[in-house]
């Protein structure tokens, strides 16, 4: 089970997806995450790409982001994200469930912008910059928005963004954020 860790949610215990692909962010590295982009959750659009449990959009809903789009592909990983989601009982104008491939909704979505962006690809993928370029090359990226990137690789430095990389394990979660 994972907690969410601060917020009006605090305490809430979200279930987990019960699949091999799906790796849910540690909560000590979820918090630790959290303290490094300070308040930048309140207020803002939010996308959770590759969602899984929810647990980055829903700590962010947490602590008072303004709508958060959750995105999965796989069904049964949906299934639980959507439980997770619906549990918080928060009004269905403070977020948006797809279950459909990220690359599809990203062309779906060329409209939206986002503050604050979660990239937490399944094992082996090292596809954030190739994400994180899109996004803004489609503006759809806010003036200082933040994205956190975790994989298993190393992150890229990427033009137009100030990039902050920390170690957990296995893990590379970076933080970029977009220059003004």
């Amino acid at each position: 089970m994972i907690r969410i860790g601060a917020g009006k949610h605090k305490g809430l215990f979200l279930k987990v997806p019960q699949s091999k692909n799906t790796r849910p962010t540690m909560d000590k590295v979820r918090q630790a995450i959290f303290s490094a982009i300070k308040d930048k959750s309140v207020n803002a659009v939010v996308l959770d790409l590759f969602a899984g449990s929810g647990s980055m959009g829903i700590e962010a809903l947490s602590r008072g982001a303004k709508k958060c789009y959750f995105i999965d592909r796989d069904r049964n990983t949906f299934k639980t994200l959507k439980e997770n989601v619906l549990s918080l009982k928060e009004p269905e104008d403070k977020f948006a469930l797809f279950l459909t491939d990220y690359r599809l909704f990203l062309k779906k979505s060329r409209g939206v912008r986002f503050d604050l962006v979660f990239l937490d690809p399944p094992y082996r993928f090292t596809i954030d910059a190739d994400i994180i370029r899109y996004l803004m090359e489609n503006e759809m990226l806010e003036e200082g928005a933040v994205i956190v990137s975790e994989q298993d690789y190393p992150n890229e430095s990427i033009d137009g963004l100030s990039m902050k990389e920390y170690r957990y394990g296995q893990k590379h979660v970076a933080i970029y954020k977009k220059e003004d």
